[in-house]
């Protein structure tokens, strides 16, 4: 007997925001459940944010403050009521919801994907106001799932020891991994060699570091090249660097094609993170052949395994003794380069599709029949 397509809605509200981590794990999952042949996904963008509010301002202006009132009350609507009329009118069989809210409760059961509590974590890197809202949502998304899923076995742990939940009732999936974008134009960003760290410019990434690792001049002679939106570190990082003179590129928000130059053309990939659920950047380079230096912190050493140097999330010394190790040891370099490639290959969405879609049909099936 032919099993029936399961129909599940997918809130990606999170994609009008692309160049978040969440972001790139909703699309990869909902690309990858729409290519199983017992699945049929129905998706849900949400409603449309006010104003254009930039992730990355350290002082948002007054307008963007005023915003954040009505985007709130736009997002609650959203979970409180807009999500289960749209799965009434769907039919969906169930809610996956991939971005750590949840829906309210009702007729039909949700998916919770919880990914990180780094507002937890490390609360000292992030608004007060922010973390609070985020402690309720997150407290009712783990009361109202009737599944959970994260993204490691870090998260899980975090997951349990800030919000409550019990390890056995969250289950980890893995997130996969795009392969690279075809890109035309080959010549590399820079005119000189660097080293290269990808991501949004917030405290709890820890930039801070790379710039005392460039204090005492640049390691290995190499220029550092910070790609991506800027966050509420940014103007902080920018009047340091420009103080002490480090060689230091700024690159700021680029598009998929650029970025795929500055991952392919990086002499090696630096990624110093004080908290992570996962970490793309650094398996983005792996895949691409860059060696990793990243913080021994969060998920990262989890993720990453044997195939990254690793260094205190405070010790700038260490970042360059394996700058310069990468550097002048051929045989490491090779090493590092073969292993990443390989942890890289472990991370499939076909994979992470293939689970999540279990756990889907086991909370159709146990709603149905408890």
């Amino acid at each position: 007997m032919t099993r029936r397509r399961l129909r599940v809605l997918v809130d990606t509200a999170i994609l009008r925001r692309p160049w978040t981590g969440t972001a790139r794990w909703v699309r990869g999952l909902t690309t990858a459940l729409g290519e199983l042949p017992d699945v049929a996904v129905l998706t849900a963008d949400g409603p449309s944010r006010l104003g254009s509010e930039r992730s990355g301002d350290a002082h948002p202006d007054l307008a963007s403050w005023i915003l954040r009132v009505p985007n709130v009350v736009r997002q609650r609507w959203w979970y409180e009521a807009g999500l289960r009329r749209l799965a009434d009118q769907s039919d969906a069989d169930v809610l996956l919801m991939p971005a750590n809210m949840a829906a309210r409760s009702g007729g039909r059961p949700q998916v919770v994907a919880i990914l990180d509590v780094n507002f937890l974590t490390r609360p000292e890197t992030y608004e007060p106001a922010h973390a609070r809202y985020l402690t309720w949502a997150f407290r009712r998304a783990v009361r109202d799932a009737d599944k959970l899923i994260t993204i490691s076995e870090f998260s899980r742990s975090e997951i349990c020891h800030h919000l409550g939940a019990h390890p056995d009732d969250i289950m980890v999936v893995y997130p996969g991994l795009d392969p690279p974008p075809d890109v035309a134009q080959s010549a590399a960003p820079l005119d000189r060699p660097y080293a290269l760290w990808v991501g949004a410019t917030e405290v709890s990434k820890n930039v801070g570091l790379l710039l005392d690792a460039w204090s005492a001049g640049a390691p290995s002679g190499l220029t550092l090249a910070l790609v991506g939106p800027p966050g509420r570190d940014h103007a902080t990082l920018v009047r340091r660097a420009a103080h002490s003179g480090i060689d230091v590129v700024f690159r700021g928000q680029v598009d998929e094609s650029e970025l795929e130059l500055w991952y392919r053309h990086a002499t090696v990939f630096l990624f110093p993170s004080r908290t992570e659920g996962f970490g793309f950047p650094p398996l983005e380079a792996m895949l691409r052949g860059v060696p990793v230096i990243a913080a021994n912190a969060g998920s990262l050493p989890e993720v990453l395994g044997d195939a990254a140097l690793f260094h205190d999330p405070n010790d700038a010394d260490t970042v360059r003794v394996h700058i310069a190790s990468l550097m002048q040891d051929a045989h490491l370099r090779r090493e590092m380069i073969a292993r990443g490639r390989q942890r890289a290959a472990r991370y499939q969405w076909a994979s992470a599709a293939a689970g999540v879609a279990a756990i889907l049909r086991d909370a159709v099936d146990t709603h149905r029949h408890p």
